[in-house]
């Protein structure tokens, strides 16, 4: 079975988009910000807390960067007027980072103050290492003015625990993830079981400092690790929550751990752009894909 979804890997790139659009549908939320916010209606409905982005990254002009921000803070808007639990999650790149620093921090200015008057939180992605150090900084600088604004650290990164002791205080709001980028082997941990032991590192060291953090991951081994760890150090459950991707199957996993009382928030992705993130994510989860062209078929032909 493994070599099976492998080859659909392989394959994904060559096949029509309605095809790709199809197998990935279950990974996105939807084209327009009324599917999208409907779908957030209803994972709300389920008990789910929501992050939403908006697909894409790298604008190539100013206009393009101020269209996206303009739609972010149309969300907050619409979040706001439909009584939503649900905050947004940007990357950097998407709002003009690739354009200069005035361009980007004007951008974010302007997110922060939308979400500043409709009470919200904003969240800015982490991206590959060359956009690390200055993430950081525009975070330290917007924290400043608002301080319902996190980030997120990587963990295959060797300098995250350095900069998770560096941010961490009771104020501090903090997505730890894996990382997903291709970086100089020099910058990261290259073996998963470091990467896993490093992800479990930071999260410790986090709560340690009175942060509140957003435990993005499906690796079981991590997540019973932590939740082991928490119970029986009595962390509060307002110090913590677990984040997934929107389609990823572990749905008793998620079931158990709300019935006993944690926040479970659904990371959610739409837009125009699907189809990168779409082949991206599939590449990341061979045996996701393998799982949705098999019901695919069953679904096509009525096989029980």
């Amino acid at each position: 079975m493994k070599l099976i979804n492998n080859l659909i890997i392989q394959i994904i790139p060559f096949l029509p988009k309605f095809f790709v659009k199809i197998v990935a549908s279950p990974y996105i939320a939807g084209i327009s910000d009324n599917e999208m916010l409907n779908k957030v209606q209803q994972l709300n409905d389920k008990g789910f807390k929501v992050a939403i982005d908006i697909l894409g990254e790298h604008v190539e002009t100013e206009n393009e960067a101020n269209e996206v921000t303009n739609r972010y803070i149309s969300i907050y808007n619409e979040i706001s007027k439909r009584n939503l639990s649900a905050n947004i999650s940007i990357k950097l790149t998407h709002i003009g980072q690739d354009l200069g620093l005035e361009v980007v921090r004007n951008n974010l200015t302007r997110l922060v103050q939308a979400a500043r008057k409709n009470n919200n939180f904003l969240r800015l992605d982490m991206e590959n290492t060359p956009y690390t150090s200055e993430t950081i900084k525009l975070y330290k600088e917007m924290f400043e003015d608002y301080n319902q604004i996190g980030i997120v650290i990587q963990a295959y990164l060797l300098r995250s625990l350095d900069d998770v002791k560096s941010l961490s205080n009771e104020k501090f709001n903090v997505r730890i993830c894996k990382g997903i980028y291709v970086e100089n082997p020099e910058l990261v941990l290259n073996d998963y079981d470091d990467i896993r032991q490093n992800f479990i590192r930071l999260v410790k060291e986090a709560i340690n400092n009175g942060s509140y953090v957003g435990i993005a991951t499906h690796d079981d081994f991590v997540i019973d690790n932590l939740y082991e760890w928490i119970i029986q150090n009595n962390i509060s459950k307002n110090q913590f929550e677990f984040q997934v991707l929107h389609g990823v199957p572990m749905k008793k996993k998620l079931k158990k751990l709300m019935n006993e009382g944690n926040t479970v928030r659904v990371y959610l992705p739409y837009g125009d752009n699907w189809y990168d993130y779409s082949v991206r994510r599939l590449k990341e989860n061979p045996k996701m894909a393998g799982y949705i062209i098999k019901n695919l078929f069953l679904s096509i032909f009525r096989i029980k």
